[in-house]
């Protein structure tokens, strides 16, 4: 297990692409061979053999090559990942063509979560989850999104509690007014 330091860039775990694969095995047979390996023994059994080959291979080309990008693009986009954690914000990067770099100083976190699903547990991957005050992102569930993540590490406890030692040693911001 990968100890948190300080000014020490980390990445997430190489177990990430597992679940990345898994994600990936788990949508292929739901959502594509659910449908097309019936639709293509349906092909062969009620047409002619040429079309029947055409329908095979119209639709399981293009599955079988999406799967195979997929599968590299998994490889490419763990190793892009990368997380530090600064004396005074937390700085997380990633992305294969599109790089996303996210700076969260300390004196603005206002809620760091855990979370982790049933795959990912499995795994014993999990997911930091960092949020602001200032932050404004908002889920498809509704609920307020993270503005940055660490996410992928089998560390996350200690990674949460090295977040939350250095947000307790932080003056906030933004500070309530006192009454008059």
């Amino acid at each position: 297990m990968m100890t948190v330091r300080l000014d020490e860039t980390f990445g997430s775990h190489p177990d990430l692409k597992k679940l990345y694969n898994a994600y990936l095995v788990l949508a292929l047979f739901l959502f594509f061979l659910s449908w097309i390996i019936p639709v293509v023994v349906y092909g062969f059994l009620a047409l002619d053999l040429s079309y029947a080959a055409i329908l095979a291979t119209s639709l399981l080309f293009p599955t079988i090559v999406g799967t195979a990008f997929t599968a590299y693009w998994i490889q490419k986009y763990q190793a892009s990942v990368s997380f530090l954690l600064t004396r005074s914000e937390i700085v997380v990067q990633r992305g294969v063509w599109w790089k996303k770099k996210s700076y969260v100083p300390y004196n603005r976190i206002t809620n760091v979560e855990i979370l982790q699903g049933p795959i990912a547990r499995y795994f014993k991957l999990g997911t930091v989850s960092i949020q602001t005050a200032g932050y404004s992102g908002v889920k498809s569930s509704g609920s307020r999104a993270a503005e940055a993540e660490v996410f992928g590490v089998k560390n996350f406890e200690e990674v949460k509690d090295s977040i939350m030692n250095y947000v307790r040693k932080t003056r906030p911001v933004a500070v309530e007014a006192e009454a008059e």
